[in-house]
């Protein structure tokens, strides 16, 4: 066998070392939590918004009627110009559980969004908080219920999931892939005693945590990194747990074109370089044998002999066909349908704008939230 073809078989015996030590375990196991005894723990949600009006007039709705005894929903209103203020106003006067905090003035060296949520935190009057945007809707009302009943004595931070609605056309598909495997990693790497991100769309955690570890000082001023960076910096084995629940999932709608979804991941990618190394190394070979499985495929078809290329195809086959039941099971444990014959479009599609966005994005500078 060529070089080339041993270079192929090594990034495919990597790419099933993740299926069967993180992926596969994941999956397939079964969880202990009792979802059916209810949580009655006092828990605050918080919502950060900046010029959301229409999405809040949709969302905020799902937030506020959750079948939950003792909950607050905190609104921090961080310098809207669209009639949010106004709008949250009346909202306020019809339901308690709201909490409206409006934000003038930023200071120079906060990051926007860190700061709302800083201040939606020190406002909260319960240890149990739940975070999630503006743009999202709760799968199900029962979504305070999971979330915060994972808060055992020792956890502190609980890393939920965030999917997108879907939609035609091919953006959409390729949206939810990469959302998916987003996913498969955090939840996967946590279930394995390696938590090293979460998504600000669906978090909790306690407000004495936030405080004790100084929430998002040393990172404060970045734009992005409220979820993946913290979770980063303060998640450990012991005090991480995860919720798949389909009925503690958010969803939000998906950006309709590509240049408002290539300006999103700007900013989500430019965030990876200041992850701990072990992260990024393990990160860093997942995607890079990934990369390389399709690179050496293709140089193979051109390059290579005819017995060497139908052996790679075969192997190569085989790595699909794990990742369809990966990707089957994920879909089902979260109660939603993918469509699994856009897999090895996407995922191809995939590579090649994980490395050159990624690149871009971290090498460019981003100042504003929205």
């Amino acid at each position: 066998m060529s070089l080339l073809g041993i270079a192929f078989i090594f990034s495919f015996l990597i790419q099933l070392y993740f299926q069967s030590k993180y992926f596969i375990p994941f999956i397939f196991h079964e969880s202990d939590h009792d979802f059916n005894k209810p949580s009655k723990k006092p828990v605050s949600v918080i919502i950060c918004a900046h010029n959301e009006l229409k999405n809040l007039k949709t969302n905020l709705i799902s937030f506020l009627n959750q079948h939950y005894e003792d909950y607050e929903v905190i609104l921090v209103n961080d310098r809207s110009k669209d009639g949010t203020k106004e709008w949250l106003n009346k909202v306020q006067l019809q339901n308690r559980k709201l909490k409206v905090i409006d934000i003038d003035k930023v200071p120079n060296h906060f990051n926007p969004k860190k700061y709302a949520i800083t201040i939606g935190v020190k406002e909260a009057n319960n240890e149990i908080l739940l975070l999630s945007d503006a743009d999202c809707k709760p799968s199900s009302s029962n979504w305070i219920d999971r979330m915060s009943s994972l808060f055992t004595n020792k956890i502190d931070i609980v890393l939920g999931v965030s999917l997108y609605h879907k939609s035609s056309g091919f953006l959409s598909q390729f949206i939810n892939f990469e959302t998916l495997q987003t996913a498969l990693l955090y939840l996967s790497f946590a279930y394995k005693n390696s938590p090293y991100m979460g998504v600000g769309r669906n978090i909790g955690y306690r407000k004495s945590f936030f405080l004790k570890t100084n929430g998002f000082d040393g990172f404060q001023e970045i734009m992005g990194g409220d979820d993946d960076l913290w979770v980063n910096k303060n998640a450990n084995k012991d005090n991480t747990e995860i919720c798949i629940s389909p009925d503690a999932i958010t969803f939000s709608t998906p950006k309709s074109n590509w240049k408002e979804y290539l300006n999103q991941k700007k900013r989500h990618l430019s965030v990876g370089k200041y992850y701990k190394n072990k992260d990024k190394f393990k990160l860093g070979l997942f995607h890079f044998s990934q990369t390389l499985i399709w690179i050496l495929l293709i140089f193979s078809l051109i390059l290579g002999s005819r017995t060497e290329f139908l052996i790679l195809s075969l192997t190569f086959l085989l790595r699909l066909i794990g990742q369809y039941v990966v990707f089957y099971k994920l879909s089902i444990n979260f109660g939603i349908l993918f469509r699994h014959y856009f897999l090895p479009i996407t995922e191809f599609f995939f590579v090649g704008f994980y490395w050159i966005w990624g690149v871009y994005a971290s090498l460019t500078k981003h100042h504003k939230w929205k």
